[in-house]
């Protein structure tokens, strides 16, 4: 395998810090809104397999088998996924387990459609509720979605938890987007882009969007496999998801310091950290 670097952002994230002007005792929020990863995500990497590489042989499978209009290939993607997150080194407190989502796949699908082998703008990618984040592949030709997936993680190879790339400009925002703890939405598509000379193109939507600036190196919470949800383990990743958005980055700040049933109005901003108290995973 070789990858390739362009100079597009991976993803934008579309949360705003909320200025809190309701009530006279609560300050405005001044945390810095999410953005595009500014250290590590410069550059993003676009991975492209070659028949040659490292003398390995290539899967090779017809491209009508791939679709993921069929079930068992949104499975098997489901699958491989929840595997590597469950198995990451250092082990995770907080994985979630991921599971396929239609409208992340429908936005996966409009984007592999356009043949366009870069990143589009985040805006484009978001599903009710979330922004996503993507991963991209392209081959010259039809592989598995287990091959494309497992390329992705094998950046683990390069990744030091909490520090960056082991050496300079080592390729790992594929790995640490996959193994994001609370991404977990997935929604896949490949098309066939018979004019580009890596004509067979895999695209990933995660959702929500990991890779968060300033939180791009440490992706999950270390501790012991599932340590965050002793009695909602499956197979080293964590069931009791919250379901409500994260709208605002420092939803944590305010909602520790402010009582969401004194302040409503936190509870249409932080849904997530006013809804979910029952040791969800948020």
């Amino acid at each position: 395998m070789k990858c390739l670097q362009s100079s597009h952002s991976n993803w934008v994230g579309n949360s705003q810090t909320k200025l809190h002007i309701a009530r006279e005792t609560m300050p405005r929020a001044t945390n810095a809104p999410l953005r595009p990863t500014g250290t590590m995500m410069p550059l993003v990497v676009l991975c492209i397999l070659f028949f040659s590489q490292y003398g390995a042989v290539p899967i090779i499978v017809p491209y009508e088998t791939q679709s993921t209009d069929n079930a068992t290939n949104r499975q098997i993607i489901v699958d491989v996924h929840n595997r590597w997150r469950g198995n990451v080194t250092p082990t995770a407190m907080n994985m979630l387990k991921m599971e396929w989502n239609d409208e992340a796949a429908k936005k996966a699908e409009i984007w592999a459609r356009t043949c366009n082998q870069f990143h589009n703008p985040a805006s484009q990618r978001n599903i009710t509720n979330f922004s996503c984040g993507q991963n991209l592949f392209m081959a010259s030709y039809s592989t598995t979605w287990e091959a494309a997936v497992t390329a992705w993680f094998d950046e683990i190879k390069d990744f030091d938890f909490g520090k960056g790339p082991k050496t300079f400009g080592a390729l790992i925002g594929h790995y640490t987007q996959g193994a994001w703890y609370n991404s977990r939405m997935v929604g896949c598509y490949e098309f066939e882009c018979p004019n580009a000379e890596y004509r067979y193109y895999y695209v990933c939507h995660y959702c929500p969007a990991g890779n968060i600036e300033g939180k791009q190196f440490t992706p999950y919470k270390i501790g012991p496999t599932c340590g965050d949800c002793p009695k909602s383990c499956e197979n080293g990743v964590c069931t009791n998801y919250c379901p409500h958005p994260i709208n605002y980055d420092n939803c944590q700040e305010l909602t520790t310091k402010y009582s969401c049933s004194k302040y409503p109005e936190l509870q249409d901003d932080c849904p997530a950290h006013c809804r979910c108290t029952n040791n969800e995973i948020i």
